[in-house]
């Protein structure tokens, strides 16, 4: 199965980009088993989110808590640049998507993964729009 993980982060200037964007890589768990490590917070509840430079969208969940959404892109929708207070574990379903993030665009299709740590992003579907599962886990603020 095709599948690429996009991980968010911040630069050195603290400008929004892509920490890693390749396939997972699997390593064996037992027999018939594989299983490759995507991310970590560290602990729980998870560290502030890093301070961005875009207007905010609260998503009202406090720091350790969680949500599971799933949200539809008609085809060619975006929104503008913004930062949430979470870390989003998505998985695309369905169709395409670009994340545009300081460092530049990122592709991303179905069958693959995002791990967005709060930092400053906008989103533009493809022409055939898309599908994500979302599941949220809210960070406190920065600083």
């Amino acid at each position: 199965m095709r599948m690429r993980i996009l991980i968010t982060g911040t630069d050195a200037d603290g400008r929004s980009c892509a920490t890693f964007h390749d396939a997972p890589t699997f390593g064996p768990l037992g027999p018939g088993f594989e299983i490759a490590a995507v991310f970590d917070t560290g602990g729980a509840p998870p560290g502030p989110r890093p301070i961005g430079r875009a207007e905010l969208h609260d998503l009202a969940l406090p720091a350790g808590a969680v949500r599971w959404m799933l949200v539809d892109y008609a085809p060619g929708a975006d929104t503008p640049n913004h930062q949430t207070d979470s870390i989003d574990f998505e998985v695309l379903l369905a169709g395409s998507v670009t994340v545009t993030l300081d460092d530049g665009p990122h592709e991303v299709h179905a069958g693959d993964c995002i791990v967005m740590t709060g930092v400053d992003h906008a989103w533009k579907a493809g022409p055939e729009g898309c599908r994500i599962s979302v599941v949220c886990l809210g960070t406190p603020p920065p600083g």
